[in-house]
């Protein structure tokens, strides 16, 4: 065979390119199509979503069940501002990426996708809902640090100038027990407080009455209260059930705790529209 026949042959072998099949081009057209649209539409989808929520539950009355009331507003204006970003990025043509993802990349997109989708279908579908029981157990009751004021005021000045205990709530009470240097000048104070009821690690016999404070957002709220008194109240109420109580302030010698409410009267409310405390 004449070396030159081989020779193009050879060449002819090298030059050669195989061309995808139809089917082939169909599919990676498709996938450049899904992720197109993953990165043209989905930040914007979630944007836009998570913004019409913020604004609805402004308009139920129920964001404060996530944010501090202070702030509301720039919550709310922050939500008004995503939302005009969002429908403005639809008007702007931005290209998506011409090369197919790397599979770890798509893996982390496939996943970040699945995430986020996750938690905007729970920002939908799930009704708005206060912090449970279970979230007290774990940051545990009066573990933060309280203020040590009522009203602006140091504790023991509170109770010198002869308050009106009925105006408390649970976190002036926990901050009066809890800083007072002279106990015995809240022993016989009549109490009254509503709340939940998270059960006493410690004595079996007391429960804290309390409430979940807000200091910027539902994430950092911590769970304040008042020991009550009380033999036998698992039998009649479950921990997480909110209850009023009212009784007197005693020495709580026969319990680890200083002082606690005595001979309390208990009865079982609905959860208030405002559970919060701030």
């Amino acid at each position: 065979m004449p070396e030159h026949t081989r020779e193009q042959g050879h060449t002819h072998e090298q030059g050669h390119t195989h061309d995808p099949s139809p089917a082939d081009r169909v599919g990676t057209r498709r996938r450049f199509s899904l992720d197109g649209l993953r990165q043209r539409w989905w930040g914007v989808l979630l944007l836009v979503t998570a913004a019409v929520c913020i604004v609805w539950l402004a308009m139920t009355d129920r964001l404060g069940l996530y944010v501090h009331p202070r702030y509301f507003v720039f919550t709310v204006i922050m939500a008004g501002i995503a939302v005009v970003l969002g429908l403005f990025s639809v008007l702007v043509n931005v290209p998506a990426e011409t090369e197919p993802p790397r599979r770890g990349r798509a893996v982390l997109a496939t996943l970040s996708v699945i995430g986020s989708l996750a938690i905007v279908t729970a920002m939908v579908v799930l009704p708005p809902a206060t912090l449970s029981v279970a979230t007290a157990d774990q940051r545990q009751v009066n573990s933060g640090t309280l203020s040590g004021t009522v009203d602006g005021k140091d504790a023991q000045a509170v109770l010198t100038a002869n308050p009106d205990f009925s105006t408390f709530g649970i976190k002036d009470w926990a901050t009066l027990l809890r800083q007072t240097t002279r106990p015995a000048d809240l022993v016989g104070k009549p109490f009254s407080g509503t709340g939940f009821i998270i059960s006493d690690p410690d004595d079996a016999d007391v429960f804290f009455i309390s409430r979940f404070v807000v200091n910027c957002c539902a994430v950092d709220a911590q769970p304040v209260g008042v020991p009550v008194h009380q033999p036998g109240w698992e039998k009649q109420f479950a921990a997480g059930a909110w209850v009023q109580v009212t009784g007197t302030i005693a020495d709580g010698a026969d319990s680890a705790h200083t002082l606690q409410v005595n001979q309390p009267k208990v009865d079982g409310i609905p959860e208030p529209s405002d559970p919060y405390e701030y």
